[in-house]
């Protein structure tokens, strides 16, 4: 996982998207308005996409249908970056995000059994914010332990988590474990939409995006606070 400092100006000019640049700008962690605490329509997302060139994975929870709008708009637009499905999935012991999902993984199973059902379609897993203890939802290290073996994807920087040391432990917890780390603004409304992105060289599946991550860049922006590029990790 690599920063980006200097060269200040528009994202375009080194973050691809529609410009037609090579590497791609991934927002790792959005809801949608199919998530019952967002306020961001599905179209909104888009037009970050159309106008700052940052693909944005919508992790709705326990459904895959805002990721799935999405993907059937970027195909009518031709757009031939692959559309990530995705899902926040609340289990028994936490949130766990699937990837690259196939079929929709119902809430309310075990955290064993959802990493099952995820790995069953050959996605990824992602554990978001495992450390925040503003939310009840957390997986915490306990959590973690248990389900280490298993688990694809820590996500280290995450805009919503209040106390940035939380953020801090999780990336510490990924490159203990030699787990790739993933960054995401967590937007639930617009203004905080394009806050934290990954770029990333050109994948077109779950394996290559996965091989993608130790090269990738982060930009990142806590929620109320300026925007900054990260320091290597």
């Amino acid at each position: 996982m690599k920063g980006r400092h200097g060269e200040e100006g528009p994202i375009r000019r080194w973050a691809g998207g529609p410009a037609g640049d090579e590497t791609i700008l991934l927002d790792m962690h959005v809801h949608s308005t199919c998530s019952r605490d967002s306020l961001i329509p599905v179209k909104v997302i888009l037009k970050t996409w159309e106008t700052l060139g940052i693909l944005s994975v919508i992790c709705d929870h326990n459904t895959t249908h805002g990721s799935e709008l999405l993907a059937r708009e970027m195909h009518i637009r031709g757009s031939d970056i692959p559309v990530i499905i995705a899902e926040e999935i609340l289990t028994l012991q936490g949130e766990i995000i699937g990837l690259f999902l196939s079929e929709e993984i119902p809430p309310y199973l075990t955290a064993a059994e959802t990493l099952d059902r995820i790995h069953d379609q050959g996605a990824l897993s992602l554990v978001p914010h495992p450390f925040c203890t503003f939310r009840t939802t957390s997986l915490g290290r306990s959590g973690l332990d248990r389900l280490n073996g298993r688990i694809d994807l820590v996500e280290g920087y995450n805009s919503r988590v209040l106390r940035e040391h939380e953020n801090l432990l999780a990336r510490a917890y990924a490159m203990e474990k030699g787990k790739p780390i993933t960054a995401g603004s967590d937007a639930h409304t617009k203004a905080e939409l394009g806050r934290t992105w990954l770029a990333v060289p050109p994948f077109g599946s779950p394996r290559e995006f996965l091989r993608s991550l130790p090269e990738a860049r982060v930009y990142f922006r806590p929620a109320g606070l300026e925007a900054r590029p990260v320091a290597p990790w």
